[in-house]
């Protein structure tokens, strides 16, 4: 196996999926799709501790708290996944989208902000609209070569 070339290291990276309408579903069950629409989950994933850190980063959004470590680690399920590493991880995920920041009294939803308002002002804005357009260049390059 050769290494791989440093310009097919993609500069950022997003994946977006299209799920069936969200109101009929159950909230940790909106949450779970909202991750796998943007990529944070992989359908089929079992192991989805991401989604229940970010329900108790919502729940603790609605009464304006921050969660440390240790409240995150003790509001989670008893299941396979939620060892501190595991948590930081999934923590730095949400924080690279800028779903999540880290303040002196722990994590919460960015600014106590909307998730429209995140996806809007970041996500659309600094990662879906970049790579469309660069996809256009490739696009126009390929229209001109053929």
């Amino acid at each position: 196996m050769g290494k791989k070339a440093l310009k097919d290291v993609p500069l950022q990276e997003i994946t977006l999926r299209k799920y069936e309408d969200p109101r009929s579903l159950a909230q940790r069950d909106i949450i779970k799709k909202f991750c796998l629409s943007i990529g944070l989950l992989q359908p089929g994933d079992s192991r989805d501790v991401i989604v229940d850190i970010l329900l108790a980063l919502l729940q603790a959004k609605n009464q304006r708290r921050e969660l440390g470590m240790s409240d995150l680690i003790r509001t989670l399920p008893e299941k396979g996944g939620v060892s501190a590493p595991n948590v930081r991880r999934q923590l730095r995920r949400l924080k690279e989208l800028k779903l999540v920041e880290k303040v002196s009294g722990g994590y919460r939803i960015t600014e106590f902000g909307s998730i429209q308002g995140i996806i809007d002002s970041y996500v659309i804005q600094f990662l879906v609209n970049p790579s469309i357009s660069r996809l256009r260049e490739y696009a126009d390059i390929l229209d001109a070569s053929s």
